[in-house]
């Protein structure tokens, strides 16, 4: 209903559809479960033949599951039944009639000279074990064919340029003849100063052999650069055809393999594009707001049409009949969720109810669930005084993570332009003065996985760092230790963007392995944690070596954190043993007070 009333019916707000038709439905089931359904769980004897265990989790996660896969199917359900279809005389309409989700177009010229294509690679898989290639390839679609000979304005160079092969010098520098004619035409006009032409003896002087069918020698005011289409506004494209190439192959293969087996999926693409028809179908369904639309629109932006300020309209074409958009879908929402609630009703007759399953008052149980529910959600979201910085930096970290969301960004995963824009660390920006992104970049993730696992890190190393350290300087210690670690990362990356807090944490983790090798931990703690945190330091390491992991960021921040460990260590040490002293004072105060049947005085140890 959310869906249908916000984003079809008033179209009030722009979410990456992602979230829409994935993450929401799946997210949203909990809020009955966890209401309605667990209190009932609670009535079952959950217990095993041992006695242990906690099957409640596994049973709510079940129901979870059954009521998500049918939610998750409605919503595209009600995407492709809702949406309308306009029918076009030509695509010029497009925008005279109100806005719909599918086109019916009668007449239309899609002009393949005139594609933008534009790869993202992007590392994917458990332990980034798939390095994904994609090929976003948007094609212009016109009202009429153009006479692109007009558009290039060949008729502004010699005759002599386009007939034969003659030898192209421009600014001093001799052009391939293979691609010497293409390479006139592609000259832009406004940027000549000078063309002249060498035939003969004088020319096989100047040039030898190369130089028997004649030279041009042309000088341009500035660099030279191969010409763009004269846009203006009959030329401008009215909408864009969406073709898309995808392939994944290992991320473990050396760079030079994947960069040759790029250049073959590439012109297996080209190959396959040459002999594609783009006019062949039923009907054009318009792009929503999407990671895929995101990437259309960088590479139709990276030409001259961004100078427009047009609309851009990205459709993709469907090669089924519109009355067949909603296939199976419906069914499979009902039998999904009919077959989902038979499993779980054969899963409940294997538990019985409790004995006292009959006197138990539901609505005291919910209650009582929903009490400690929000006594957890208060201790979620107000810091705590001994881990206050810890908590804080989470609840940043997290906040920054939601904002980028409900901009648009993404969720699973965020592209490097989109995190470039939001202050992602980046050498070249850097050297250009934008030092900021030394700092901003620790509060940025690369996706819903980048940052959960960065803060149980976090969440991890603070429980038992921020106490002995005070909530002042383990703040800027995590300051300091991240951006010593953007700084390694920019000076060793040479045009790579970075995100995250990793470096920072593993600043944390550098001065948490240094206090324990010291006598600022109990025994007992430092010889639990002082090879665990080793173990997880090194394989943490060795980890980023399989790529896709900024290791430089990594070494930055924990050589950072073990130097300022021990560094810290005498104070911390002083520190420790006058609240030592503060708690024998205080032990005295309570074995007074026990004998004399006295209130204990509080006492607090002086710095």
């Amino acid at each position: 209903m959310l869906h249908w009333l916000l984003f079809i019916k008033t179209d009030a707000f722009v979410i990456d559809e992602e979230i829409i038709k994935l993450w929401g439905p799946i997210i949203f089931p909990g809020i009955p479960i966890l209401i309605w359904l667990r209190p009932r769980i609670k009535l079952l004897d959950l217990k095993n033949k041992n006695g242990k265990g906690d099957p409640l989790s596994g049973y709510i996660f079940a129901a979870w599951i059954i009521i998500a896969v049918p939610n998750v199917i409605a919503q595209g359900y009600l995407i492709t039944a809702t949406g309308k279809l306009t029918s076009l005389a030509n695509i010029n309409q497009i925008n005279k009639f109100p806005k719909t989700k599918y086109y019916a177009v009668n007449h239309f010229y899609v002009d393949k000279r005139l594609i933008r294509p534009k790869s993202t690679f992007e590392v994917s898989g458990k332990y980034n074990a798939d390095f994904d290639m994609t090929i976003y390839v948007p094609c212009p679609v016109f009202d009429k064919n153009h006479n692109i000979d007009t558009v290039y304005h060949q008729s502004t160079l010699p005759q002599a340029a386009l007939n034969g092969k003659p030898l192209i010098v421009v600014n001093g520098r001799v052009v391939d003849k293979n691609f010497s004619k293409n390479y006139l035409v592609g000259l832009n006009p406004q940027s000549i100063k000078s063309i002249n032409v060498i035939k003969g003896t004088s020319a096989a002087a100047l040039y030898g052999n190369a130089a028997k069918d004649g030279v041009i020698l042309i000088t341009t005011k500035g660099p030279a650069a191969q010409i763009k289409p004269d846009i203006n506004a009959d030329f401008t494209p009215v909408a864009w055809i969406a073709l898309k190439y995808q392939e994944t192959i290992s991320n473990h293969l050396p760079a030079d393999r994947k960069n040759d087996l790029y250049k073959a999926f590439a012109r297996k693409c080209q190959k396959d594009f040459n002999y594609k028809s783009l006019d062949d179908f039923y009907y054009l369904d318009r792009m929503a707001y999407s990671s895929d639309l995101k990437n259309y629109t960088a590479a139709i932006n990276s030409d001259k049409y961004s100078a427009l300020n047009t609309p851009i309209i990205v459709l993709s074409p469907v090669y089924e009949p519109f009355e067949s958009r909603n296939g199976n879908k419906l069914a499979w929402i009902f039998g999904s969720l009919s077959i989902g609630s038979v499993i779980f009703l054969i899963i409940l007759l294997f538990k019985p109810l409790r004995i006292d399953a009959l006197d138990i008052d539901l609505d005291e149980v919910r209650k009582k669930d929903a009490s400690t529910a929000l006594l957890w959600i208060k201790g979620l979201f107000i810091p705590k005084k001994t881990h206050f910085g810890t908590q804080m930096l989470i609840e940043l970290n997290l906040l920054i993570f939601i904002i980028m969301v409900f901009a648009g960004l993404g969720f699973i995963s965020f592209n490097g332009i989109d995190l470039l824009k939001w202050g992602a660390n980046y050498r070249p920006s850097i050297l250009n003065g934008e030092y900021w992104r030394l700092l901003t970049n620790i509060f940025l993730h690369g996706g819903l996985m980048h940052v959960l696992f960065n803060m149980y890190a976090l969440f991890f190393v603070g429980i038992f760092l921020e106490p002995v350290m005070g909530t002042a300087k383990y703040i800027l210690v995590y300051l300091f230790t991240g951006i010593i670690a953007s700084i390694a990362s920019a000076w060793w990356h040479v045009a790579t963007v970075s995100v995250g807090a990793s470096g920072a944490i593993f600043g944390l983790y550098g001065v948490f392995f240094a206090l324990l090798t010291v006598n600022v931990f109990s025994k007992d703690l430092k010889k639990s944690f002082l090879i665990s945190t080793a173990i997880f330091i090194v394989y943490n390491l060795i980890y980023g070596l399989t790529g896709g992991i900024d290791n430089a960021a990594h070494i930055g921040g924990l050589l950072s954190g073990l130097l300022l460990g021990y560094m810290m260590y005498p104070s911390l040490k002083n520190k420790i043993k006058q609240d030592e002293s503060g708690d024998e004072t205080q032990k005295i105060l309570d074995e007074l007070a026990a004998k004399t049947n006295k209130p204990t005085i509080e006492h607090e140890a002086e710095s």
